[in-house]
């Protein structure tokens, strides 16, 4: 009992030095952000634009040169490990800044465009998108499609490197770690998927949509889960095939990536018993014939209506926030949107939202606590998951991710009330936020007021971390308590 108390009175602090070399030794990664947005505006002689991104790349370029010699440190503790991933979230979403100002954006709606587009979230605060040049909705796409996937692999993978540390962090965003043997490994193998779904998703999208370009960007957001669009009316100015291509690519992604990887060694069938593949797009049929019952009964019978509230519904559970028309339907269609986005696609995926994965591992809580009703006090009870006891680290971890974001949701929601927002609405914009999604029920736009945008930017931020990792970023504690 001794050595217990003395190892939990052990607490480690960040180190500075450690974190900062780190976040300078991947500037190449953030340049991932830049670099190719900058050569679409030199294709498209939007010089001004083009100089727009000189001060990030400069900056990115000089972390390069400093760190040129000297590896990234390979011991970095848990919790450097988490304040490294949030920093990186937060230098990317700094970057886009003089662009977006250059495209007549004000200092909070650039940051809140860019912090939308880092995170995958996709609310947008800028009032005439169509007057835009394309290198410019490249670039919203663009940081969508890094956002969802590759920044996410510099925390876990790239910085990390094998060890403890990636472990932790890896859980956070794509979890089936065992199907691959090193976290780079892992790293090269879900790019290459990333990759492959969105290059078919270009070549499917391409003659469904106006333009070749127009097919690029809204692949780039869909394979995203980020739900950026070209247009001011999102995907509802795009046909019915279109509109339903684009959310199956977006389902594609909802499921874990180890799901590919798994199938593509193991096969199809096993890799769905294994992975979270089978309970998403099962949940997503359940919450498609739910909408659809809903909708009859409440009166409505067009076969467009209907089709426009069954993608609405998958556009809220992948958490992409694609538009298909206004968020205006019954309370009960909207409150079943709302739990739709709280609890999202699985771990393992691009998707926000709590992760399909640990409510199922609540229900199986509730479950497993009524269950104790019934037999006798001498009788040992384990919460299973695939035949396998649950650890209770997991648990620890599914309680407090959900208990920061109802509390979060609870906070943001107050703002918005003593504001003078409408209840609902507010409600559910702040769960977009919160989950990532992006879709909006009338409150978010240009005339918002600066601190709620600043709200919904700090909700963004949140979400896509899951919450402890910016907590710990920005927590005194984690620079000064400890050794």
């Amino acid at each position: 009992m001794a050595s217990t108390a003395q190892f939990s009175s052990v607490r480690w602090r960040a180190r500075p030095g450690k974190v900062v070399w780190t976040l300078l030794g991947h500037g190449n990664v953030l340049l991932a952000i830049l670099l190719p947005p900058l050569a679409a505006a030199l294709i498209e002689r939007e010089w001004r634009l083009a100089l727009m991104f000189l001060p990030g790349i400069l900056l990115c370029l000089l972390g390069v040169l400093l760190t040129y010699r000297r590896p990234a440190p390979s011991d970095l503790r848990s919790i450097e490990a988490s304040v490294t991933f949030a920093l990186l979230f937060l230098i990317a979403s700094i970057l886009p800044l003089p662009v977006f100002v250059s495209l007549g954006l004000g200092p909070v709606d650039a940051l809140f465009e860019s912090v939308s587009g880092i995170t995958s979230t996709g609310l947008s605060v800028v009032p005439d998108l169509e007057s835009w040049p394309i290198s410019a909705h490249f670039l919203r796409a663009w940081t969508q499609w890094i956002g969802g996937f590759a920044i996410a692999l510099a925390g876990v993978a790239l910085i990390l490197g094998p060890g403890p540390a990636a472990h932790v962090m890896g859980e956070t965003t794509f979890g089936q770690r065992d199907l691959l043997q090193s976290t780079r490994a892992q790293a090269r193998s879900l790019l290459r998927i990333y990759c492959a779904i969105t290059v078919i998703g270009v070549l499917l999208l391409w003659p469904l949509l106006p333009s070749w370009w127009e097919a690029v960007c809204v692949t780039l957001a869909a394979v995203s889960t980020g739900g950026f669009a070209p247009r001011n009316e999102s995907l509802a100015a795009y046909s019915l095939g279109a509109q339903v291509l684009t959310l199956l690519l977006c389902l594609s992604t909802t499921v874990s990536f180890g799901f590919y990887g798994l199938a593509r060694s193991k096969g199809a069938l096993r890799s769905l018993r294994k992975t979270n593949a089978a309970a998403v797009v099962l949940t997503a049929l359940i919450g498609v014939l739910a909408t659809l019952l809903l909708a009859v009964a409440t009166g409505a019978r067009d076969i467009d209506e209907l089709a426009a509230e069954s993608l609405t519904f998958l556009s809220a559970f992948t958490t992409a926030g694609f538009s298909i028309g206004p968020i205006e339907g019954s309370p009960a269609l909207t409150a079943l949107l709302l739990a739709a986005m709280v609890v999202g696609g699985g771990i393992g995926s691009t998707a926000g939202g709590i992760k399909l994965d640990r409510a199922l591992t609540l229900l199986k809580m509730v479950r497993l606590e009524f269950n104790r009703l019934r037999i006798p006090p001498s009788a040992v009870t384990s919460l299973m998951e695939q035949g396998r006891r649950v650890a209770a680290e997991r648990i620890v971890s599914v309680a407090a991710i959900t208990t920061c974001y109802a509390v979060s949701a609870l906070v943001f929601w107050i703002i918005f009330l003593a504001s003078g927002e409408p209840a609902l609405p507010a409600l559910f914009d702040v769960t977009s936020a919160l989950s990532t999604v992006g879709l909006s029920a009338g409150v978010t736009g240009p005339d918002l007021a600066p601190h709620l945008k600043g709200a919904l930017i700090l909700a963004m931020l949140l979400g896509r971390l899951e919450f402890l990792a910016l907590i710990a970023a920005l927590s005194p504690l984690t620079w000064t308590s400890g050794r």
